[in-house]
């Protein structure tokens, strides 16, 4: 059943590219407040660039998601591009559950396929 099933790096890569920024807003917000912004201003100026940022992806020519540097560039904020890497660097700040539910499943299908040993001789037609 899950032949042919796999992760696609470059897939994952640009798609982390594309909304990683989004998932960051509240670890940015926190590093602005930490440099000295006060929570309201800085709050609103990084919703405001996050939604001209969407915005851009969804009606602009490249697709790229741009927001980090909108955040430099404010002079009302105080995060450099050094901040910014430092806030994000980690990405297992942002998987959640992801590991654990990864494993869960792995397990689930393990004991369905030792219970049902005749089902992996089972070949599904090609997907495309």
């Amino acid at each position: 059943m899950l032949d042919g099933f796999g992760a696609y790096p470059r897939v994952i890569d640009r798609e982390l590219e594309r909304y990683l920024p989004f998932l960051a807003t509240t670890r940015l917000l926190m590093a602005a407040v930490k440099a000295g912004a006060g929570r309201e201003q800085a709050h609103e100026a990084i919703k405001e660039h996050a939604v001209a940022a969407a915005l851009e992806i969804r009606e602009g020519d490249s697709g790229q998601n741009d927001l980090f540097q909108r955040i430099v560039n404010d002079p009302a904020l105080p995060l450099d591009a050094a901040a910014i890497t430092n806030a994000v660097n980690d990405h297992n700040a942002f998987i959640g559950l992801a590991d654990l539910q990864v494993a869960d499943f792995a397990g689930a299908a393990a004991t369905i396929n030792s219970q049902h040993p005749e089902g992996g001789s089972y070949r599904p037609s090609p997907i495309l």
